[in-house]
């Protein structure tokens, strides 16, 4: 793909490039267990200089299948086209749910109507939100009650101290 040009086992084909994550989760359940082992993935995500190839649906179609064999507990389904990557197709996330037999997670970009329209359609077991958390200490009262948001300073993701972190209002604040 664009970040492995590996030629040896791990490269290559899908199957190579599936090699390591594979081997990771095979180890880790044979550790502690398949129904405590759960995986992220973000296809068509372009973080350092990553993004789509041509065989990117197969590859993480491959991935899934192989990872509902082993039995683990969740898969994590990250889509980035909220924060510009281009978005991860609706018929391809279905086709992962479909092929995974454990709790499915979708995650990106949410809010309370377009998670409880995913959930209620059946795409997804849960929804992951990330930076409402962190903009809202208080998120699950808010969508509850159906209030606004605090919008989240993304200037300050990554960075020492509070601000950004600890500082938003809760709701009646």
């Amino acid at each position: 793909a664009n970040v492995n040009h590996r030629s040896d086992g791990y490269g290559g084909s899908i199957e190579g490039r599936n090699r390591f994550a594979l081997e990771v989760a095979r180890a880790t359940v044979a550790a502690i267990g398949a129904d405590r082992v759960g995986i992220r993935l973000s296809p068509y995500g372009v973080f350092n200089g990553m993004g789509g190839y041509p065989e990117v649906e197969a590859q993480v179609l491959a991935l899934i299948e192989e990872l509902a064999q082993l039995g683990i507990l969740y898969v994590h389904l990250l889509d980035h086209s909220a924060l510009g990557a281009p978005p991860v197709p609706a018929e391809f996330k279905f086709r992962l749910r479909v092929a995974f037999h454990g709790l499915f997670i979708l995650a990106g970009g949410f809010d309370r109507a377009g998670a409880e329209s995913a959930l209620t359609a059946g795409h997804a077991d849960l929804i992951a939100f990330a930076r409402p958390f962190i903009a809202n200490p208080d998120l699950v009262e808010r969508m509850q009650a159906k209030a606004a948001l605090n919008p989240v300073d993304m200037t300050t993701f990554y960075t020492p101290g509070p601000k950004g972190y600890t500082d938003y209002p809760a709701l009646g604040t």
